[in-house]
C-alpha cells in the first residue's frame, strides 16, 4: 500500500518568519526575498534556517516589521500589472493604427502613404470636430 506524504499548509505563523503564501499554490511559503519553498520546507526549522542562511539580518525582528514588508511586497509593481494597465490604455490607439494600416493595404498604395496623406487627415479632424490640435492628444 502506498504511503501518503502529508501536505502541510501554510500557517500564518510563517510571517514571523519572513514568509508568506505563494499566489501560485495557498500551500507553499514565499520568503519576501520571492523565492518558493517546496512543501517539505515547510517545518518551522528549516524555514529558520533559510531565514538565518539567506537573511541573516531579518533575525530577531517583530512581527510588525514583517507585517510592514508583507504591505510593500504586495503593493510593489510586478510585470502583469504594468503590462496590463498600459495594454488598456493603448488598445483604442493600437486599433486605429491597425485598421488605418487596413485602409492602406486594402487601396494599393504604398505603406509610406501614411504619413503625407493620413497623418494630415487626422489632424483636420482633430482640429475641425474635436477642436483640438494634435499638440493637445500627445
Amino acid at each position: 500500500m502506498a504511503e501518503s506524504k502529508k501536505c502541510r499548509q501554510y500557517s500564518v505563523e510563517y510571517l514571523k518568519l519572513g514568509f508568506l503564501p505563494s499566489k501560485a499554490d495557498k500551500r507553499l511559503p514565499t520568503c519576501l526575498c520571492n523565492k518558493v519553498l517546496s512543501n517539505d520546507s515547510m517545518k518551522p526549522l528549516k524555514l529558520e534556517d533559510h531565514l538565518r542562511r539567506c537573511h541573516p539580518d531579518n533575525i530577531g525582528k517583530d512581527l510588525k516589521y514583517f507585517q510592514i514588508l508583507k504591505e510593500k511586497y504586495e503593493k510593489r509593481p510586478t510585470m502583469h500589472s504594468m503590462f496590463s494597465s498600459t495594454s488598456e490604455s493603448n488598445d483604442d490607439g493600437l486599433r486605429a493604427s491597425y485598421n488605418i494600416s487596413l485602409f492602406i493595404a486594402k487601396s494599393g498604395k504604398p505603406h509610406t502613404i501614411g504619413e503625407p496623406l493620413i497623418l494630415p487627415a487626422v489632424e483636420e479632424v482633430l482640429k475641425t470636430v474635436l477642436y483640438k490640435s494634435s499638440f493637445d492628444i500627445l
